[in-house]
């Protein structure tokens, strides 16, 4: 193996060593030369000794598994491919692997990656928040498969998730929406959105099969969480949906054409609409209004949960955390209790008479 460093004399007789790859030269601040060697020694031994380690590490990883030490990310990569049975989970995963930053990491060896290669991703000008997210499920994949002998990155060294979350749209916003669309089908949808609070994915599939029309329920299992044992949302039927239902179709699909568009395309029609109107939202957009107004009008966090089908506090967090809760003055509160005090004692009288009787 040969030296990364060589030792060279200067004019003036101080000792110097130069770097073979990078070209740096650095002065050993001595004109002594066996101060000189020793330290030209010590210098390229630290450099060698985590060579060392490596090549050794891949010869014990080799007799383990032959294709263990050339073992690259892009085997990572294809892995979490085919472990996606959701097509838009999959879709979005594929968009994110072919993204620069991640092709820094396609060809390199798992057990010759170190911090400075993760670091490089994450700083990749073009790396945002999705990169962060998308390296650290990647990373902890790699770590479950037993394809990395040690977390490349400590949980304290990952530089913190930024959150951008899209803003309500706000009832006047909804309006003009609704006012500037030219498909009927559309104009519903909104309206069924900003009702519902649903996601766009949801709400387009909601079939007639979804509504009990007896205990007045609109049940539905969320799209995205399909195949697993929680994932359903539930919200009773108000006068206002109950109007909005009577102008959709009473058998089948409810948004029979809207519902064989994809995501983005429903997504690209909504956001050109808000364009030419001037501000910018998106279709998840009513998802966030309607946990602002449930929060603002005090609706209790369980029903707000299970309306939206969300199974995380944290998540139903970051959804309403921008409402403008108005508490009521607390003369209120003691005028409420003062009548549910005189209801509760006239029903206790009322069934003492019927006992008496």
């Amino acid at each position: 193996m040969q030296d990364r460093y060589y030792l060279y004399p200067r004019a003036n007789g101080t000792f110097y060593i130069q770097d073979r790859v990078t070209q740096k030269q650095e002065s050993l601040r001595t004109k002594d030369k066996v101060a000189a060697r020793r330290l030209f020694q010590a210098r390229n031994q630290a450099w060698e000794q985590p060579m060392l380690n490596v090549a050794m590490a891949r010869a014990y990883l080799t007799g383990k598994s032959a294709g263990m030490a050339e073992r690259t990310w892009d085997a990572v990569f294809q892995d979490m491919e085919e472990g996606y049975r959701h097509a838009s989970t999959r879709d979005r995963w594929q968009k994110a692997r072919k993204s620069v930053p991640f092709r820094l990491l396609k060809d390199l060896p798992l057990l010759e990656t170190n911090s400075e290669h993760f670091l490089r991703v994450l700083r990749h000008p073009k790396a945002g928040n999705s990169t962060n997210k998308w390296l650290r499920i990647i990373h902890n994949r790699a770590l479950d498969l037993g394809w990395l002998l040690s977390p490349v990155l400590t949980r304290k060294a990952w530089p913190k998730i930024q959150e951008k979350h899209p803003r309500a749209i706000t009832w006047a916003e909804h309006r003009r929406v609704v006012e500037g669309e030219t498909d009927p089908e559309f104009k519903l949808f909104y309206e069924m959105l900003w009702l519902t609070g649903g996601s766009q994915s949801d709400i387009a599939n909601l079939h007639r099969d979804n509504i009990d029309k007896a205990r007045r329920r609109i049940t539905y299992r969320r799209q995205k969480l399909r195949g697993k044992e929680h994932g359903g949302a539930a919200l009773v039927i108000g006068k206002d949906l109950e109007a909005l239902l009577a102008k959709l179709p009473q058998e089948g699909w409810l948004f029979p054409i809207l519902r064989e568009r994809t995501e983005t395309d429903r997504g690209s029609r909504f956001w050109k609409l808000c364009r030419r109107l001037k501000f910018k939202v998106s279709l998840h957009s009513y998802r966030y209004a309607w946990a602002e107004r449930a929060n603002t009008f005090g609706m209790p966090l369980r029903e707000a949960m299970a309306h939206l089908g969300h199974q995380s506090r944290a998540i139903h967090h970051a959804y309403s955390e921008k409402a403008e809760v108005i508490m009521m003055p607390l003369e209120y509160y003691e005028a409420e209790q003062q009548k549910k005090i005189i209801q509760f004692e006239q029903a206790a009288m009322e069934a003492a008479a019927v006992v008496g009787a």
